[in-house]
């Protein structure tokens, strides 16, 4: 008899009092979701969409990470470490591609895409002000990254100041990034927000900041 009633308990259906958010899960399990958590998971993927974000991909990278820390906020410093680690080897790639390669390599696709007078701007930048600092505020900034580390490397002007400012500056932003989110990530979840909102969220928070900055500087 007993056994009789322990097993009918054990298919009793969830009643309104049971914890079971079943809409809350549904809404988690989708391929947005699925992909997020993945790439939050993956050091090196991070690595990667920074590299490029360095590179040849003129998005500001943390259109994608500030999202990630801010669903698993836990994760939010080691995600800003890949990409501090991605960024700092991408740009040390174009250094050396403009520093070796920029005749043969570099100065036809400027003039194939049209880059020429953005170039020249950004090398007048390093050679005004103080190169460290030209690089830093560059970096720090919404101006693409990709010709200054170019420019810096035809130019021929020192690596280790130039790796010192990409790494100060995009420490600041990639580790403050984390900070914020890791402070704040916990209070945002609790709305419950699609993730796709939260991206476009981002992404708009990040334009308005990117927009002040410039026309702060």
């Amino acid at each position: 008899m007993l056994v009789k009633v322990w097993m009918g308990m054990q298919n009793v259906a969830p009643t309104e009092g049971t914890p079971v958010d079943i809409k809350a899960n549904a809404a988690e399990d989708n391929p947005v979701s699925r992909g997020s958590e993945r790439l939050a998971n993956s050091r090196v993927g991070v690595g990667v969409l920074s590299m490029g974000e360095s590179t040849v991909v003129p998005i500001p990278l943390e259109a994608i990470i500030m999202p990630l820390m801010i669903a698993w906020p836990r994760r939010a410093w080691s995600i800003a470490a890949a990409a501090l680690v991605g960024c700092l080897i991408g740009s040390s790639i174009f250094y050396v591609l403009g520093n070796l390669l920029f005749e043969p390599v570099v100065q036809p696709l400027l003039d194939r895409f049209g880059l020429q007078q953005s170039y020249e701007s950004t090398l007048n930048e390093l050679s005004q002000g103080g190169y460290f600092w030209a690089v830093f505020m560059i970096s720090l900034g919404p101006a693409p990254l990709q010709l200054a580390t170019l420019g810096a490397g035809a130019s021929e002007l020192g690596f280790p100041t130039f790796f010192a400012a990409i790494l100060v500056s995009r420490s600041i932003r990639y580790l403050g990034l984390a900070l914020l989110c890791n402070l704040l990530g916990e209070r945002i979840r609790r709305y419950r927000f699609p993730r796709w909102a939260t991206f476009t969220f981002a992404f708009a928070f990040l334009v308005a900041f990117w927009l002040v900055f410039s026309f702060l500087i």
